[in-house]
């Protein structure tokens, strides 16, 4: 009995130190996250190569910034060139916890006909999945603009980041 207020006080010290630690490490890596993305596109648009031919368009990997809730959150995201549907993919549970925040789709790709010398204005949208299934509106949204083959990183986001913030990388490859 005599050592119990020492336990619980020390239990209390560790938990605060442990969450300061929790903060920080998290800080310090959406920071770093928001870097690459924009180093990523800066060298992605820097380098476009006109279109010759039909592009197979495909999601290389997507980096989960916030997944929009606590623990993992399943979503479902559209892909649309020149305002048309090119494809759609469900990817069940993301995670924004370090180690655990890239993805790499299996079947989230499509076949594109740009016309030569055209760009093509990309639109991802993505849906948060929940109790009641999928909401009628998207939840986060992204684009850019593709001129050629090559990778291109999109930043797909909510209104506010925490409902939901990814970064794709798509990678656009003549068809053989």
């Amino acid at each position: 009995m005599h050592h119990l207020p020492a336990l619980l006080t020390g239990t209390a010290a560790l938990i605060a130190a442990l969450t300061g630690v929790y903060v920080n490490l998290r800080d310090n890596r959406a920071a770093s996250t928001s870097v690459a993305t924009a180093v990523a596109a800066r060298h992605a648009v820097a380098t476009p190569a006109p279109a010759a031919g039909p592009l197979r368009l495909q999601v290389e990997r997507i980096a989960v910034e916030h997944d929009g809730s606590r623990g993992t959150t399943d979503w479902r995201f559209t892909v649309e060139a020149d305002g048309e549907p090119l494809f759609a993919f469900s990817q069940d549970a993301l995670d924004d916890s370090g180690g655990r925040n890239v993805v790499v789709p299996k079947e989230a790709q499509g076949l594109l006909h740009p016309l030569p010398g055209k760009r093509v204005h990309l639109v991802i949208q993505g849906w948060r999945g929940g109790l009641l299934g999928f909401g009628a509106r998207p939840v986060a949204s992204g684009e850019a603009m593709l001129a050629g083959s090559g990778v291109l990183p999109i930043r797909v986001q909510a209104a506010k980041p925490q409902d939901g913030a990814f970064v794709f990388h798509l990678s656009a490859e003549p068809t053989r």
